[in-house]
This record gives structure tokens, C-alpha cells and sequence, in this order.
């Protein structure tokens, strides 16, 4: 089973890579590692091998990925068993995640290269006896790698998963061509109500061996339900881990864009879960490419045009039956098979009875007879009869009594902790540490007991996701629906709960009783930062965000801790609840203004002091800037006049990026595009409406002088004092032609269509034709 890839911070990602990592079968492999190693050793090369490095004491997996971020290269011996071997294969596989070079090394004769994922076969295999070969596996180990990620984001299948062959095969048949095994370029959906295992059945989907081999460009996963909130950062995220870069797009349409690049080429799946809405598919289902996109959602109409689907219903009564008795003793198949069908062979009812008869069973030691009773019993005394698990209204019911009965097992503490679960956000992570906050003040547990009820709650699925390594959890969107039910006018109360637990004290700094204390939340925090706006809403106390917006201490801090482009959510949120307070309005506008600024500073008082500079010459501002200016710590810096600049109010945004003078800029017709030019001998091409730099252009050898694009976008030109003409393709930043002249040119223009192209040089103007 593949690894899941694992979270890891942008700081770490962009830490230089060095030094081999030798991967190998212990069984067959351990001596010809030990010749390589030594051998490798010799020619001056750092080396990483698990049986001499690993520390006692520590996960060994941890150490072995901790490893493979900070390595550039693998040395893959394949022998037979490193073939057969999973933890050879985890190691692969994660380090094509990470972006690790991977050279197999043939460490065994007669090799069954038909044995071997599609990527494997088909690369270059090193025989070290022969020298040529040696020599050519050093020299590579010297030069630069620039492998492309091969990200891998499905998490593992649950322990008790039971296979589904008639729903699974007909989706394979859907994706894989059967002849060939290769993938087909599709949208394929996987369509039924909540709670029927679609995105088990997708994961394992991603988790066949022939899924991965045919998509070896990558498997890729974005949940969405029913609020998915800021699709921009949905799609970033999806790009962060395509090249361990988080780039800067504040506008969902850049973001897409970029994403449609870097699909384009790859033979990668793209699972997209839990969809409500149309609208939120738009940006993972455009240009499909070499790849194929998997929906999982319960509503037909989102489904786009041409996508093939596959319909998830009940489960079949044997299926049923197999995850029932799943972990239970290996009797009463009679008792299971009714009880499966009272439960409507209902994925998610029968692994909550599941739970309840383990408890019973391993936990309470009653024989599997009397748990059996016991669950029926509750069952009777709810009112859950057999039902039609295609009614919306009699699976609500029935979801409310079979929870009923694993609630039951809770302890009233345990239960109210629970309940608590209702504030967060559907499909997210939840960080333990988060809960520990909550429950701390709502139960006065603490960090050990905490972990010890989640897991307590997930051996009785009650969780959709415990995972004590990543330390977090995650609701499955059906039962946090069923707990918000149950607090109905307590709701905004426990909103209330959360906020009270993550409220910092205002300390010396926020004397003013105004300020908002939530300009004081650790720069760390893991979760509020980037709910906080949602749940003072929730909470009933939209004022207090409008207040919060308003101290210009928050901002700064917000944008230390998520940058600028976070901030303007939350201006939004708050313009949106005030849509008469001018001041609201132009302070977002003022801030995206000086976001280029801010971002650029890496402390509090810092970010605080630009602020203060940037708005204190705005008379709407100045009390917002008077309450900063009392608190801001001494000594800082303050602009006696305004200063010189201060953007004027057409302004919509700065663009920075160029590292010397930028000579010429041109707009696509649509306004989407701007292209600029510098002395930097380079071109930026940005998003219009987000300022995000979508990519740079390099290939002149001087200064470039002017730039133009076409009316649609798709061509620029280029005009450089290194005596060259050049067009390039906006969408994938290659140069399509180079033309020399017999001087410095100075300026371009480019005909709408983009067939004619006008430049102006130092000796005249030249008329050109792009031939394409």
C-alpha cells in the first residue's frame, strides 16, 4: 500500500537536497548494498542507507522519509525480492512523491522487467559491472536532478475494508483501457446517497496496482462538500504538491490556469469528493489532458457533460455481511445477514453496528450472541425497523437511531465532548491540538486525554479519520450533520466555546479596551487563523468581526501568519456584513494596495509599523491608525509627510517580482494577462486580477525592452537590446521563435490576431509575419 504523502512545511520542502539514498531488499540486496555504498563512499558522494543510518528508538518509517526530503537522488538496487518487497516499494514511491531522482540499478541477473510498474520498466537500468555503465551512473549522480513530483495523495483503505468487485470493476472498465492497460482521458462519478462508501470505493481505486501503474504521472485527491470555502486554496494546494512550490494567486481563475499546465502533460487521476455543487467543479475539471478526473458526489445534476457514472447503491447482502462480522467471531452468520438487512446493507450503519458489537464483544468479553441481542434491542427500542435506504427522510432517521446506539456506549462526558465536534467545518482536518483547547475548556481534559477519546470515538466510528501520527481527525459530513441537529439552538453557544478556548489575553499591549484580542493569537496557530471569520458569524458576533478587521494590529498579524492574500477573506467576510460602512471598503481596498509591502516583513512590529505608515495619512483611517500608534512598541519609525509611494486610489494592486527596471507592459484585450519586461533580461507574465506571477520568461541575453500579446492571450513578443525578436507561448512559457536583427530593439507591437508583428530598433522599424 502506498504511503499517503505526507504534510510537510513549505520551509522544508525548499531546504537544498543532497547526498543518495541507497533502497535495496535486505533478504538479496544487503551485500551488493554494501559494495555500492562503500564504492559510492570512495567517490566523495554523501550516502543515506536505513541499515547503517537508522536510529534506534525512532519510527523507522519517519527516519526513512525524513531521509528522502533531504536526499536528491535513489540508488534503487533491483533484485527479486526488492520487487515483491512493500517496504522497497513504499520507499519508491515516496521518494517519486518528494521528487527524489530514482535510478534502478540492476542487482540480480535475469530480471522480470514484465513484473515491474510501467515508470520502472521504462526507464534507464545501470549495470555497474560494466564500466561505461558505472561511469555513466556517476556522472548522472553529479548532475542536477529535475525530476517532476509524483504525488500520491489517497489515504490508506480502512483495516476492515471489504472489496466491492461489481461497483469497482465497472469504474476500472471506465478508466483503463482493458487491452492495453492504459489510462483513458475521462470524468468518470461514482454517485450515491452519503454515507454508501463512495470515497472508500474511490480510495481503493487509487490503491490498485494497475490504477497506479497506468496514472504514473500521479494521483491527486481534493475533497470539497458542501462548503467547500476558498477554492483558490483548494487548487494551490493541488499545485504545492505537484512542485513543492506554494505559489501566490489570490484569484481562483489564475490558480486554475496553472493547475491546466501542469496536468496537461501527465498521466495523472485527480480524485475530486464529496461534490454539492457545479460551480465548485469547474476548477479541477478543465482540460482533462492525458489524465482522468474521478467525481464522487450524491447529486446527478453536478455531473458535467459526457462523464461517465457509476451509481453506488446498498451494499450487496454478502459485502454487508463481510464488514459486519468484520474483527467478530466467525459464527451466527444468520444473526448478521438480519441484522445487515434492518440496516439496509447501508455502508455507514453497518460499521457503526460493527463498532458497537466489537465493543461488546472485546471490550465488555460478552459472547458474540448476547452483543448481538443487545444491539438488536437498542435498535427496538429506538424504532428502527427495516427501511428503504433510498428515502433521504428514513436514512436521516435511521442515521439518528444507529448513532444513538454508539453514543450510548460514551460515557455523559465523553458524549458532550463529542457534541462539541458540531462547530467544525465539514471535509478538514481538525488538529488535536485544536481540540485540546476546546475540550480543555468544555471538559477539562488535557493533551493525553484528548488523543485517548479520539481514539476512543474512532474505534467506534464515530470519526470518519483518526490519524495520532498526523494528529488529527475528521467528521464524516453525514454524522456531523446529525450533531448539529442535536445542538440545534446550542449551536451558536458552542461556537461561543471555541472562540472563548483560543481567545488570547490582550496583555500590555492591547490596553486599549477596543482592540481585539485576536491580533495577539500565536503566529502559529494551526486552525483559527483560518476560521475565525466563520465561527464569530456562527457565534452571533459578526460586530466583533467587523471590529477585528478594523485593528490594524490583526491585519498585520494575519498577514505575518498567512500573508495578504488570506487577509482580504476576511476583509471581505466583514465588507459583506457591512455593506454600508464605507470605511470597511476602503480599507480593503488601501490594504491590497500595500500587500505587495507587507509581505515583505518578517516580524510584528515590523508589519505593524508599515501598516501604520501606509493608512496614516487617510483621514477616514486615523482612528484606526491613533489606536495602533499608542500601542505600537518604541522605538519605530513614523512618516512625518506621506510617503512618496503611497498609491494613488486607481491603483488596484502593486506587482513585484523583477529584480531591476521594468521597460515595457502590455495587456491582453480581455484584461487577464499582463506581460511586463525588464533589464533583467527576463518577461513576467501575471494574473490581472489576483497579481499573482504566473510564470517567468527567460531567454534573452540583455535587457528586454518591450513586450506585446495577443488579443486571446496565447502569443507574446518580445523585444530585447541583445538584437532579438522573440514569440513565446503565454500558456506554457516555451519561445516558439527567435528572430536576430542588425541592432538594439527597443519596442514591439503585435497585430490582434497575432500574425504581424511591428519593432522598433536603432536602425528603423521592422514589419514582421509570425509564421506558425
Amino acid at each position: 500500500m502506498s504511503p499517503p504523502m505526507p504534510d510537510r512545511t513549505k520551509a522544508k520542502q525548499s531546504q537544498p537536497r543532497e547526498g543518495v539514498f541507497i533502497s535495496y531488499a535486505r533478504s538479496d540486496g544487503k551485500s551488493f548494498a554494501g559494495e555500492l555504498r562503500a564504492r559510492l563512499e570512495n567517490e566523495g558522494f554523501s550516502l543515506w542507507q536505513d541499515v547503517i543510518a537508522l536510529e534506534g528508538g525512532r519510527d523507522w518509517w519517519l527516519q526513512i522519509t525524513d531521509a528522502l526530503d533531504h536526499v536528491e537522488f535513489m540508488a534503487l538496487i533491483i533484485t527479486p525480492n526488492a520487487l515483491k518487497s512493500e517496504f522497497v516499494r513504499k520507499e519508491w514511491q515516496y521518494a517519486r512523491q518528494q521528487g527524489v531522482c530514482v535510478y534502478p540499478i540492476k542487482g540480480a541477473p535475469g530480471l522480470n522487467f514484465g513484473s515491474m510498474p510501467r515508470w520502472m520498466s521504462e526507464k534507464h537500468f545501470y549495470d555497474l559491472d560494466e564500466p561505461l555503465q558505472l561511469e555513466k551512473f556517476l556522472n548522472d549522480l553529479k548532475t542536477r536532478c529535475e525530476e517532476p513530483r509524483v504525488p500520491f495523495m489517497a489515504e490508506p483503505l480502512p483495516p476492515d475494508f471489504v472489496p466491492r468487485p461489481g461497483e469497482f470493476n465497472q469504474l476500472l472498465s471506465l478508466l483503463l483501457d482493458r487491452e492495453s492497460g492504459d489510462p483513458v482521458a475521462i470524468t468518470a462519478a461514482l454517485r450515491g446517497a452519503g454515507g454508501y462508501g463512495k470515497t472508500t470505493l474511490a480510495k481503493a481505486l487509487c490503491h490498485d496496482e494497475d490504477v497506479q501503474n497506468a496514472f504514473d504521472g500521479g494521483i491527486l485527491w481534493v475533497t470539497l462538500g458542501e462548503s467547500p470555502g476558498d477554492l483558490t486554496r483548494r487548487v494551490i494546494d493541488l499545485i504545492e504538491v505537484l512542485t513543492g512550490e506554494r505559489p501566490g494567486f489570490s484569484d481562483v481563475n489564475a490558480a486554475t490556469a496553472r493547475l491546466r499546465e501542469l496536468l496537461a502533460d501527465r498521466n495523472a487521476l485527480l480524485v475530486i469528493d464529496d461534490v454539492w455543487d457545479s460551480v465548485h467543479l469547474t476548477p479541477f475539471t478543465q482540460g482533462v489532458g492525458r489524465g482522468a478526473r474521478l467525481i464522487t458526489t450524491r447529486l446527478v445534476d453536478v455531473l458535467p457533460r459526457g462523464s461517465k457514472r457509476v451509481d453506488v447503491d446498498a451494499m450487496r447482502r454478502d459485502e454487508a455481511v463481510a464488514l459486519l462480522g468484520s474483527g467478530l467471531p466467525p459464527e451466527c452468520e444468520t444473526d448478521l445477514r438480519e441484522l445487515a438487512k434492518r440496516l439496509g446493507e447501508w455502508p455507514l450503519l453497518i460499521e457503526l453496528a460493527n463498532r458497537a458489537l466489537r465493543h461488546r464483544v472485546e471490550v465488555l468479553h460478552q459472547p458474540f450472541t448476547r452483543a448481538i441481542e443487545w444491539v438488536n434491542t437498542s435498535l427496538d427500542k429506538r424504532g428502527l425497523t427495516t427501511f428503504d435506504a433510498r428515502d433521504p427522510q428514513a436514512r436521516e432517521q435511521a442515521v439518528r437511531k444507529c448513532l444513538g446506539v454508539s453514543i450510548e456506549l460514551l460515557d455523559p462526558n465523553e458524549q458532550a465532548r463529542y457534541a462539541d465536534l458540531a462547530v467544525f467545518p465539514e471535509d478538514i482536518d481538525v488538529p488535536l491540538v485544536t481540540l485540546t483547547k476546546l475540550w480543555g475548556r468544555t471538559g477539562r481534559l488535557d493533551d493525553f486525554d484528548t488523543e485517548a477519546l479520539c481514539e476512543r470515538l474512532d474505534r467506534l466510528s464515530l470519526l470518519q479519520r483518526f490519524d495520532p501520527n498526523g494528529r488529527v481527525i475528521r467528521l464524516h459530513d453525514v454524522v456531523r450533520g446529525y450533531l448539529i441537529g442535536e445542538q440545534g439552538e446550542s449551536l451558536a453557544a458552542a461556537h461561543n466555546a471555541l472562540l472563548e478556548s483560543h481567545q488570547p489575553s490582550s496583555g500590555n499591549r492591547a490596553s486599549d479596551a477596543s482592540a481585539s484580542p485576536w491580533a495577539d493569537l500565536d503566529l502559529n496557530e494551526p486552525y483559527l487563523w483560518d476560521h475565525l471569520a466563520d465561527h464569530l458569524i456562527s457565534a452571533g458576533r459578526a460586530d466583533e468581526l467587523i471590529a477585528t478587521v478594523k485593528d490594524l494590529r490583526y491585519l498585520a498579524a494575519k498577514t505575518l501568519a498567512r500573508k495578504a492574500l488570506v487577509v482580504e477573506g476576511d476583509l471581505l467576510a466583514a465588507e459583506r456584513i457591512a455593506l454600508d460602512d464605507p470605511t470597511q471598503r476602503t480599507l480593503r481596498r488601501s490594504f491590497v494596495q500595500s500587500g505587495h509591502v507587507l509581505d515583505r516583513c518578517n516580524d510584528r512590529d515590523a508589519a505593524e509599523a508599515t501598516l501604520l505608515s501606509r493608512l496614516q495619512h487617510v483621514e477616514v483611517f486615523a482612528p484606526l491608525v491613533e489606536k495602533l500608534a499608542r500601542i505600537l512598541r518604541r522605538p519605530f519609525v513614523e512618516a512625518v509627510h506621506p510617503l512618496p509611494d503611497l498609491p494613488d486610489p486607481a491603483l488596484v494592486r502593486t506587482l513585484t517580482g523583477h529584480t531591476s527596471g521594468v521597460w515595457g507592459c502590455a495587456i491582453s484585450a480581455d484584461g487577464s494577462i499582463i506581460v511586463s519586461a525588464s533589464s533583467d533580461n527576463s518577461l513576467k507574465v501575471w494574473d490581472a486580477r489576483s497579481g499573482a506571477e504566473l510564470r517567468s520568461l527567460a531567454g534573452h541575453t540583455s535587457a528586454v525592452r518591450g513586450c506585446a500579446i495577443s488579443a486571446d492571450g496565447s502569443i507574446i513578443v518580445s523585444a530585447s537590446s541583445d538584437n532579438s525578436l522573440k514569440a513565446w507561448d503565454a500558456r506554457s512559457g516555451k519561445c516558439l521563435a527567435t528572430l536576430h536583427v542588425d541592432g538594439r530593439l527597443f519596442g514591439c507591437a503585435l497585430q490582434r490576431e497575432g500574425e504581424r508583428i511591428v519593432a522598433a530598433g536603432m536602425r528603423g522599424v521592422y514589419f514582421l509575419r509570425l509564421v506558425r
